[in-house]
């Protein structure tokens, strides 16, 4: 972990999207940490591990929807009804435009809903441009 705390939680199945986002915040953010979970019930047991204190809360979570296990909108309802981790902003980053994935995801209290852009260059300016939302806001002090 980065001395600093700032964890990123990144719940992503695609090798290709993970390592995209990995290594866009290895060179250019370095003093954050990511910390990838490959399916929906990796996500959960993860998540029990923050809230028996095993695990440090994550200061972001990158979440995409489509995953095997449990999906993206089950592990949100999971974050956003918990009272220790409802804190922790929730960005959907996904690849589905559906209208109908959009509104369950903000039904269930997402932060954001970003649909992942093509291309490597658009795809880097959504990861910066997230992130830096996220450092302007000041969730990080209530928790």
């Amino acid at each position: 972990m980065k001395p600093d705390g700032r964890n990123i939680l990144l719940i992503e199945d695609s090798d290709e999207h993970a390592e995209l986002t990995q290594f866009y915040i290895s060179e250019h953010r370095p003093e954050i940490n990511v910390i990838r979970v490959t399916d929906g019930g990796r996500a959960m047991t993860y998540l029990d591990s923050v809230r028996n204190r095993q695990q440090p809360i994550p200061w972001l979570c990158l979440l995409d929807l489509q995953l095997p296990k449990y999906d993206g909108h089950e592990i949100l309802a999971t974050i956003k009804s918990d009272s220790l981790l409802r804190i922790v902003p929730v960005v959907v980053f996904t690849t589905s435009a559906a209208p109908k994935d959009i509104r369950r995801a903000f039904d269930n209290h997402a932060n954001s809903v970003i649909t992942k852009p093509m291309g490597a260059d658009r795809y880097e300016h959504a990861i910066e441009s997230i992130l830096s939302y996220w450092e302007l806001n000041q969730h990080h002090l209530a928790m």
